[in-house]
């Protein structure tokens, strides 16, 4: 194979590699507004993706801690490193790593104690100051699927 052939063959594998890059940036972009300047995500009660809203429990408050713990650690590359409590609320806390580029982020699950029930809140937050290009919201909206899943499979 010639010079002029190789060359050729790595400009056409170098386009088809930005165009796959680019698609997959496309795809995984769920909201233009915020993904490129948003590095953090919460749930909260107003938020505008009905994904988003906090979770209401009547369980005890141990029994929730436990759940997100085998919930967070039913996503593959989430690390558990420990629980938090303050006068309001007890935090389970995760660190997710990404699996190519090791880019992190940091998870923070809350428990506030309302009387007769539960509310289930939390946040993300990329550790690179940057759009984090939608991951945050994705790791809210995964976590609490996982959640519900554990808690529609525990016997009250």
């Amino acid at each position: 194979m010639n010079e002029f052939a190789r060359r050729r063959r790595n400009r056409i594998r170098l386009g088809l590699a930005a165009a796959a890059g680019a698609a997959l940036l496309f795809w995984h972009t769920d909201d233009w507004s915020r993904d490129f300047t948003a590095h953090e995500a919460e749930i909260a009660l107003y938020a505008e993706d009905p994904r988003l809203q906090p979770l209401y429990s009547t369980r005890p408050t141990v029994e929730l801690i436990e759940a997100i713990r085998r919930a967070g650690l039913r996503i593959g590359n989430w690390e558990h490193v420990g629980e938090a409590a303050d006068a309001e609320s007890t935090q389970v806390l995760f660190v997710r790593t990404h699996r190519l580029l090791r880019f992190k982020d940091d998870i923070t699950m809350r428990i506030e104690d309302l009387g007769d029930r539960r509310r289930v809140t939390g946040e993300s937050r990329s550790r690179l100051a940057v759009g984090d290009l939608g991951r945050n919201p994705r790791n809210l909206r995964r976590i609490l699927r996982e959640l519900r899943s554990v808690l529609e499979g525990a016997v009250p």
